[in-house]
């Protein structure tokens, strides 16, 4: 067995539990794996990945039983009957979250319960049909013991739980056809907003005054901007339900245009053009999905019901377009959807 890549995130200690804070990314040995390697994974919304606990000491493994985390209150088990890192072969397994796959080798995961420069064995993409079959039986202790796992802590007041029924049937309320421009966000520099009342689309650079061709991509070979990620919509309503009705906070979303206007693949394929103000724009097929910033702003809940099977289905998270006719826009525009 050799590695075929290494864990890089903030935590250097195997801490047991709220694992779903951490957000990892595995780097690839292109020395070991070509590149295109990972051609097709981004199609999949989880990943198993496969992992040696390498600081474990391999004299101090367990080869019978004992107390799970060393709890005398949870009976003693064998090591085949528990998770345990300190097992012979330190071999650990993992389904997460698949957040990105880069150019360069590069994965981004959430979830994964391995430290800072775990070597990778394995990654594989995880299907429905390789979950368990028929009913799933765990005894009390073992319920216990994962209680704390996968939280991603306290959550903050401003991030709020959905109630996905009613959430969904609020989005679904934008118009199809005529909808209307609601917010106008510039990002001058990382992590900056502006809301502005007019602003200027320019077919060379995005949102004049945006930092969309300055910041480039990570998800170009050379790092450059992609224009098909020229601008990023999201429905406004969604934006509100998130953000806790508080439009101060939609801009955190990352997005520089705000809509009231159904975004679903139905409703606007690629290609679909639409004028706003003078402007004309084009949605582009490129999928536009929850960073980790948004699921820090917002919550994991919110992130995982944007991104869910529903979520992503009508495309809650957003478009991404580019400028096709330079012009002015205004917030409160009408937006038209043009005919082929």
């Amino acid at each position: 067995m050799f590695p075929i890549g290494v864990v890089h995130n903030e935590r250097t200690s195997p801490i047991d539990d709220d694992w779903d804070r951490v957000n990892s990314t595995i780097r690839l040995d292109l020395d070991v794996l070509d590149e295109s390697a990972t051609a097709g994974l981004r199609s999949f919304s989880h990943v198993e990945v496969v992992y040696v606990f390498d600081r474990v000491d391999t004299e101090a493994t367990h080869r019978g039983s004992r107390h799970p985390r060393g709890n005398p209150s949870w009976p003693e088990v064998g090591i085949l009957a528990q998770r345990a890192k300190d097992r012979p072969n330190r071999i650990g397994v993992t389904v997460c979250e698949l957040m990105a796959v880069r150019p360069g080798g590069v994965v981004e995961v959430r979830g994964l319960d391995a430290i800072d420069g775990t070597p990778v064995l394995d990654i594989k993409p995880y299907m429905e049909e390789f979950g368990p079959r028929g009913d799933v039986q765990q005894p009390d202790w073992s319920r216990e013991l994962m209680r704390s796992y996968w939280t991603d802590g306290p959550a903050p007041e401003l991030h709020r739980t959905p109630d996905p029924e009613a959430w969904l049937a609020e989005v679904r309320r934008s118009p199809a056809d005529h909808g209307t421009l609601a917010m106008i966000v510039r990002r001058p520099a990382t992590n900056e907003r502006e809301v502005v009342t007019d602003g200027e689309l320019d077919t060379a650079v995005g949102l004049v005054g945006d930092n969309w061709l300055a910041r480039g991509s990570r998800s170009s070979p050379d790092g450059s901007a992609e224009v098909d990620a020229q601008l990023n919509i999201m429905n406004i309503r969604c934006a509100r339900l998130v953000a806790g009705g508080d439009d101060s906070r939609v801009p955190l979303a990352g997005d520089q245009l705000f809509v009231d206007l159904d975004l679903s693949p139905s409703n606007l394929p690629a290609g679909t053009r639409l004028q706003i103000g003078s402007a004309v724009i084009e949605v582009t097929a490129k999928p536009h999905t929850g960073c980790s910033k948004f699921t820090q702003r917002f919550g994991l809940a919110a992130h995982r019901w944007i991104n869910g099977r529903a979520g992503a289905q009508e495309r809650l998270r957003g478009i991404c377009a580019k400028v096709v006719v330079a012009g002015r826009i205004t917030a409160g525009d009408e937006i038209v959807k043009l005919s082929a």
